[in-house]
């Protein structure tokens, strides 16, 4: 039995058979779970997609805790949007651009609305080859 060192949290890993397999990435990285509505209807609905954490900007190791079926504050920090788990900690930032905030949709024609706060509904995680949570994925449901 192996143990994380001192001071370091051991990562939970998702059991495989657990979610439905979306696809396989060339990295070895799977992405398991449930496919959303397509994003141009999400858009329409006023539920936003949330595709992923942004690379360019920390991902808290508590990624690892989130599962499907997980809800998770986001909300507007100052020109991005962060997911906030349960106890108020920032678990990463969103990809969204403000520029794109209130623009109008390429194919819908209806204007593009990102929350200045809201729920994250976690439909799909990415997970690494040993089933460790990386990234995540799902929509956003406005809150006032």
């Amino acid at each position: 039995m192996t143990h994380a060192p001192r001071g370091v949290a051991k990562r939970r890993q998702v059991k495989l058979s657990r979610y439905p397999l979306i696809s396989e990435r060339t990295n070895g990285d799977l992405v398991v779970g449930h496919r959303s509505q397509p994003a141009a209807d999400l858009y329409s609905e006023g539920t936003p997609p949330m595709h992923g954490l942004s690379a360019q900007a920390p991902i808290s190791d508590r990624v690892h805790d989130v599962r499907i079926g997980d809800q998770l504050l986001v909300k507007r920090k100052e020109s991005h949007w962060v997911v906030v788990d349960a106890q108020g900690n920032i678990v990463g930032r969103t990809r969204w651009r403000a520029g794109h905030n209130g623009k109008t949709h390429a194919v819908t024609g209806d204007p593009i609305r990102f929350p200045d706060r809201g729920v994250l509904h976690i439909e799909r995680l990415v997970l690494s080859p040993d089933g460790t949570v990386k990234d995540i994925g799902g929509y956003v449901t406005p809150q006032p």
